[in-house]
């Protein structure tokens, strides 16, 4: 098995967050990651088009889209790649709605640190790793 770093697309607007997020990742010694970082969801999906991600750090408040609809966008278009939520928009139906449609994680703004981001990271491969699997077993 070949190691390679995490391949991790970053969909935030907020210059200032994506410091954040990213300055909270580099305190966690034994993840090793690449990140892109991307400011509006449409350069996200065209990032998406081009490059492969293991997993997508995703807000739901961009300057072309916001609430569900982002999430949705992106789930509907990448399936197979796990999506983090992290937002400032706290609002719990949403939250629920998105994790019921395909969400892996959803997290808020300022209750996390970079270990919970991390975790939350790999938990989501991992899920998504296994639903894969489960469909190919099911599938043939």
């Amino acid at each position: 098995m070949n190691y390679r770093p995490i391949k991790v697309l970053l969909i935030e607007d907020d210059p200032n967050h994506a410091r954040a997020l990213e300055a909270m990742l580099e305190r966690v010694k034994e993840f090793d990651y690449v990140l892109v970082h991307c400011y509006k969801l449409h350069d996200g999906l065209e990032e998406l088009k081009n490059t492969k991600f293991d997993v997508i750090l995703l807000d739901l408040r961009l300057p072309d889209s916001e609430g569900i609809s982002t999430f949705r966008a992106v789930h509907s278009n990448f399936p197979e790649i796990p999506i983090v939520i992290f937002t400032a928009l706290f609002n719990h139906e949403i939250a629920l709605q998105s994790l019921k449609e395909g969400a892996q994680e959803y997290l808020f703004k300022g209750e996390f640190d970079g270990q919970d981001l991390s975790t939350a990271i790999m938990h989501s491969m991992a899920r998504v790793q296994h639903l894969l699997s489960l469909k190919t077993v099911y599938s043939t």
